[in-house]
């Protein structure tokens, strides 16, 4: 009998040790706890704490622990950001959505199916405007009016598509659009349409004949649309300056302009342009393939011979294309800032840049290796591998390239982030710690003065003990799942 329950407490040994383990060397919620890729929180550099979940599916960011979030992302669906002043922006199904709510201001849409537009105005009156495909309508003014339309059958919308107020019922068989004074009747679009208004005229009977004019600005006709047109642009400018134009589509077409002088044949294939007085001349021939243009007085070049050789320069941009699309050599000036990329399409992207506002900074992609990103005074960014073959496109990024980026690497003055596929190696290093682990195998954290002492954890935290500088060891009590470091961080002059 006494050997057997001296067997039993034997036996029961190694689970009264693990029980106890259980009970007494657990992370606490405000510890540091890997288990990715199922579960990780941690401590991040620069301040605040991340938890991430699956991988990186589940993403939430808060400035420090407890407090709200100031991201939360449910990847490759949704990424919400917060901003101290409270505004909060959103994309999701990157990148054909976003949302962002500022004060009063909100804005939501899914390009190109619905956009929704609300705010408040200084009275406090509510405003609202939703717009969705196949063509569904609905807004409220601050007045109380609410507008609807449902195309084609019927409705009323303001501030749209460029008009002022539209009213459409069995569109195209009627429509009434104001726009700058002008209210234009159409029956049975674009047949017959009529235009009166104190800022100009017109009427047509398409396609036999039309005419519009804006008062001070422009009148223009057709005739036999779309064989015959003139008009008249420019009207507000001395007769002399005014443009004149008129073409017989397709086979020849004319513009003048004081000494400027314009023709076209079989359009838009063959054409030559001509002003003696700034030394200005323009050819096509055929279009699009051939095109020169010289335009010393607006410091304005082009030179193409397509898809072989182009060359464009003007307006702060010099471009030049070899074997277009493939090859593009190009430099930006404007008052504030130069940019000069090279970009190899799909292969390589390349462009330094110095403003004046920001320094410099500068991007490279080698597709599909990767992409290294700096930015004097905000740090950099190493990725690999670099599977999205767009252009800089940093939204896509975040949503997307947690799927198959094996590691990254982002650096912010003292400030290090590091992650590998997955999340299973993260290191987090700022001026008060530096702090790295591989999932259940190893993490170590420096901290104190110069970084003199340094804590190990292995297997989940089971094993962890500090080691200071002047070499004495202290074991430390287990925190599984580890590595259990405190999710503050320590300064180092305490």
């Amino acid at each position: 009998m006494g050997r057997r329950s001296r067997e039993g407490y034997a036996g029961a040994g190694p689970l009264l040790l693990a029980v106890f383990l259980l009970l007494h060397g657990c992370a606490s919620l405000r510890e540091e706890r890997n288990l990715a890729p199922l579960f990780t929180s941690l401590s991040r550099a620069g301040g605040g704490v991340e938890i991430e979940a699956l991988g990186g599916i589940v993403r939430s960011r808060r400035a420090f622990p407890g407090a709200p979030y100031d991201q939360f992302a449910l990847r490759p669906f949704m990424i919400r950001d917060r901003t101290p002043k409270g505004d909060a922006f959103s994309h999701f199904l990157t990148p054909f959505g976003t949302s962002k709510s500022s004060g009063t201001d909100y804005s939501w849409q899914l390009l190109p199916l619905a956009r929704y537009d609300r705010s408040v105005t200084e009275a406090g009156e509510l405003e609202w405007t939703f717009f969705s495909l196949p063509g569904i309508y609905w807004a409220r003014r601050a007045d109380g009016r609410v507008l609807r339309a449902v195309f084609p059958f019927g409705g009323v919308m303001e501030d749209a598509f460029s008009f002022d107020r539209l009213v459409f019922v069995l569109f195209p068989l009627y429509a009434r659009s104001e726009r700058d004074g002008r209210v234009t009747y159409s029956f049975l679009f674009p047949i017959f349409a009529l235009t009166r208004g104190e800022t100009g005229s017109g009427w047509r009977i398409w396609p036999i004949y039309g005419t519009s004019k804006v008062y001070g600005s422009y009148e223009r006709y057709f005739l036999l649309w779309p064989i015959f047109h003139w008009q008249r642009n420019n009207m507000w400018a001395p007769r002399e300056k005014q443009e004149v134009k008129w073409m017989i589509f397709p086979l020849v077409g004319r513009v003048t302009r004081d000494s400027y002088h314009s023709t076209s044949i079989l359009w838009p294939f063959f054409g030559y342009a001509r002003d003696e007085k700034v030394d200005f001349w323009s050819f096509d021939g055929p279009w699009p393939i051939v095109r020169f243009h010289h335009d010393p007085q607006g410091d304005t070049f082009r030179e193409r011979v397509w898809p072989l050789y182009s060359h464009f320069h003007g307006d702060g941009l010099d471009s030049t294309w070899f074997l277009w699309p493939i090859i593009n050599v190009r430099t930006e000036v404007y008052s504030d800032m130069q940019k000069n990329g090279v970009y190899i399409l799909p292969f390589w992207q390349s462009w330094k840049r110095e403003e004046d506002a920001t320094g410099r900074s500068s991007f490279h992609k080698l597709w599909p290796l990767y992409q290294v990103e700096r930015a004097e005074g905000h740090g950099s960014m190493f990725a690999f591998p670099a599977l999205n073959p767009l252009w800089r496109t940093p939204e896509i990024d975040e949503m997307y390239a947690w799927i198959y980026e094996l590691y990254r690497r982002e650096r912010y003055d003292d400030i290090i982030h590091e992650r590998s596929w997955l999340g299973i190696y993260r290191r987090e290093k700022d001026g008060l710690e530096d702090r790295a682990s591989i999932t259940g195998l190893w993490a170590r954290r420096r901290y104190g003065p110069g970084k003199a002492i340094t804590e190990y954890s292995l297997l989940f935290g089971l094993l962890r003990w500090r080691k200071a500088a002047s070499g004495s060891l202290e074991w430390l009590v287990p925190a599984m799942p580890g590595p259990g470091w405190p999710l503050a961080r320590v300064d180092p002059g305490s």
